[in-house]
């Protein structure tokens, strides 16, 4: 049985819409900051609400989304998040143009399209197992996660030079056909998706937590949970701090901000490409184990920016790159294990209940990261959220993922550790 999950069309649309999206998406990750800071003057304190806000339906909406993911057809479900998204996307652009944005606008579409985001990607995990093999799992989000990457290398890239050269609002505009886009291309899937039972019109409370208590017994998703959140609540206070460190300190443009985004982008496109090469030869715990150090370790570099512009520019990209290649490995590895571990009865709310914890974690960081900006200064919240990061590790290392030879020892493990 072939491991390639390219020559699957069903697939490829999929890959494309992703591919899609996820430049928009990546364009709107700078966009939507800088329209905040440079056209509507927000204070620190307002630029993690601006976070907190996108994230905050990860706390609030994913167990019950999880429920809605097991007992429905998940494609529909994608298609119409990404519809919903657009229309809500559009709405930045359109009232700033027009003159009536406010900081309270943008909070609110922020929140209700983060809540589309859960359901998609809650939906996205579940659906990728009904259209590939599992021998091409691996190979499937090797491509989904390189493409990720790509548009990383892009559309942060691409969205600092529309931002300079066009407007913030342009930009937010292109994250919103990326949505359509997406939509359309979703649409092309043919696949027989088989009606789920619903025991009942409202779900039970035990429905609901079902995902979360397996989440947390499994002895190989525990692990991963807990690098995850750790890593995404410190990392919220490091990007956080870096971009009022680069615009407010060292007077960074949105072209040259975007360009160590673009950096973290090829390492990731990197990691994603080549990581499953050497799996095989080492190990797929241990290889997932050396990636996370590296991309887990690097950001605690910025320690030694300076004010100069320049060489804290390049040291900015070097730490990006080496970050983006341990992540890119790590993150390929880490998605497929839960994918191969989990049964597919359960996979929609286990995801959810591991996206509850993990991206709930992303507007508490948020939140703390704008209270230690205003308190502190920009800097030490850089430093302060990059030594956090470094530490998420410690979950994987002392965990029995370490230890797994290849994708097949996760398949059936009994989940207690």
């Amino acid at each position: 049985m072939s491991t390639r999950a390219w020559p699957n069309r069903n697939f490829r649309r999929l890959w494309l819409g992703s591919a899609v999206s996820t430049f928009g998406s990546e364009v709107a990750e700078l966009a939507v900051p800088l329209l905040a800071i440079v056209a509507l003057a927000a204070t620190p304190g307002e630029l993690g609400a601006v976070r907190t806000a996108q994230f905050l339906p990860f706390l609030l909406a994913t167990l019950p989304l999880g429920v809605l993911v097991d007992r429905r057809r998940r494609l529909p479900l994608m298609i119409g998040a990404d519809v919903g998204r657009f229309a809500l996307m559009m709405i930045i652009p359109i009232t700033v143009w027009a003159g009536v944005a406010g900081m309270e606008l943008l909070y609110v579409v922020m929140f209700a399209a983060g809540v589309l985001t859960v359901l998609y990607q809650v939906a996205d995990f579940a659906f990728l197992p009904e259209i590939v093999t599992h021998r091409q799992l691996v190979d499937a989000n090797g491509k989904l996660a390189a493409a990720q990457s790509a548009n990383e290398i892009g559309g942060r890239g691409f969205g600092g030079v529309i931002v300079q050269a066009v407007s913030a609002p342009f930009a937010v505009a292109i994250n919103a056909t990326g949505y359509l886009v997406s939509a359309l291309s979703l649409r092309g899937i043919r696949v027989e998706e088989a009606a789920r039972p619903v025991a009942s019109a409202r779900p039970s409370w035990s429905e609901i937590t079902a995902g979360l208590r397996e989440a947390l017994r499994h002895r190989y998703i525990r692990a991963l949970l807990g690098e995850a959140t750790t890593f995404n609540f410190f990392n919220e206070i490091f990007v956080l701090g870096l971009m009022l460190f680069a615009v407010r300190e060292l007077g960074l443009g949105p072209a040259q901000i975007g360009i160590v985004f673009t950096a973290g982008g090829i390492g990731s496109f990197l990691g994603a490409w080549f990581g499953s090469r050497v799996t095989g030869r080492f190990g797929y715990g241990r290889v997932l184990l050396i990636a996370l150090v590296l991309g887990n370790t690097a950001p605690v570099l910025v320690v030694f920016t300076g004010t100069d512009p320049v060489a804290s520019l390049v040291l900015l990209g070097a730490v990006f790159v080496v970050m983006g290649v341990g992540i890119g490995i790590a993150n390929v590895h880490a998605v497929t294990v839960r994918q191969a571990a989990l049964p597919e009865r359960l996979r929609g709310r286990v995801n959810a209940a591991y996206r509850l914890i993990s991206w709930g974690a992303i507007p508490l960081g948020a939140a703390l990261g704008g209270g230690v900006a205003g308190l502190t200064d920009s800097r030490t919240t850089m430093v302060s959220g990059g030594t956090g990061m470094a530490l998420a590790t410690l979950w994987v290392a002392f965990s029995p993922v370490r230890r797994l030879a290849s994708i097949d020892d996760a398949r059936g493990a009994a989940p207690a550790g």
